[in-house]
């Protein structure tokens, strides 16, 4: 298993124990390594925040997928709300949906056999 749907498991089982934040940051750390793992397939190695965000918003553009502009400004919500605290858990299942969607959708543009490897 990549560590995209790792962290994505994680999240929903922080969820369960009712650890909102923690499972925002896991949902952010879903999103941003399933963006990573894209770049990386297409030869890009993507190390800062500015560089996913930035990535993340042309890779949108390129597959013509919103969605995955908007679950990716979830995302950020999340990581932030890890430190400033205040989202419920309502919010949270809500962004963590269209995450979900969009991780899976962004892993869809990887072979199956590269993300085994």
């Amino acid at each position: 298993m990549n560590r995209s749907q790792h962290y994505l498991q994680n999240a929903y089982a922080s969820l369960e124990q009712g650890e909102v934040e923690k499972a925002g940051e896991f949902l952010w750390g879903s999103m941003a390594q399933a963006i990573k793992a894209v770049a990386t397939f297409r030869g890009l190695n993507l190390r800062s925040h500015d560089q996913i965000r930035a990535y993340a918003s042309e890779l949108s553009r390129a597959i013509g997928d919103t969605a995955l502009r908007d679950a990716f400004r979830d995302a950020n919500s999340l990581h932030q709300n890890f430190y400033e605290s205040g989202l419920t858990r309502e919010i949270v299942l809500e962004y963590g949906e269209r995450i979900r969607h969009s991780v899976g959708r962004l892993l869809s543009l990887i072979p199956r056999e590269a993300l085994e490897a």
